[in-house]
């Protein structure tokens, strides 16, 4: 059974631009910018991300609405595709979410699993501030050949 890689460290780098270019694509451009993600690390095949929760990300329940986690979700995790110069549009997304989250900040952690010549496939976890694994998520997506993504350029 292959180890997991648990942090950037043991992914390929990223170029210095690169990153810059997705940090700001995925902060400060539209609904990004709007719900509050910060991208914490990136790396070829990885990226973690984070939101520090606020007042308008509460459900009536007083918790974390399931539309954040899922946003987040598909943005780190569409990063990480992008990394790999396999990105593009979402084409499925599921979340399965084991607990509510009352906490400071949630933070997803996306790796790369699989990339094939029309689609990728990347796998996520969204733990609370306190560690606690709260959604596990699996997303798709279509890759754009000949585009950047997030800043990314297309690879065959």
């Amino acid at each position: 059974m292959e180890k997991k890689r648990e942090t950037a460290a043991e992914y390929r780098r990223t170029r210095e631009e690169d990153f810059k270019a997705a940090k700001y694509l995925g902060e400060e451009v539209g609904f990004s910018k709007d719900i509050g993600i910060e991208i914490l690390e990136l790396a070829e095949g990885y990226c973690v991300g984070r939101i520090k929760v606020e007042k308008r990300h509460l459900n009536p329940l007083n918790t974390v609405h399931g539309g954040v986690f899922f946003s987040l979700a598909d943005t780190i995790c569409g990063i990480a595709a992008a990394s790999t110069g396999h990105g593009g549009p979402t084409v499925q997304g599921d979340m399965d979410y084991m607990r509510a989250v009352r906490g400071r900040e949630i933070i997803c952690t996306a790796r790369v699993t699989k990339t094939g010549s029309t689609l990728t496939w990347v796998d996520g976890v969204i733990s609370d501030d306190t560690g606690r694994e709260v959604t596990r998520t699996k997303f798709i997506y279509y890759r754009l050949k000949e585009a950047k993504h997030f800043g990314f350029e297309s690879r065959d």
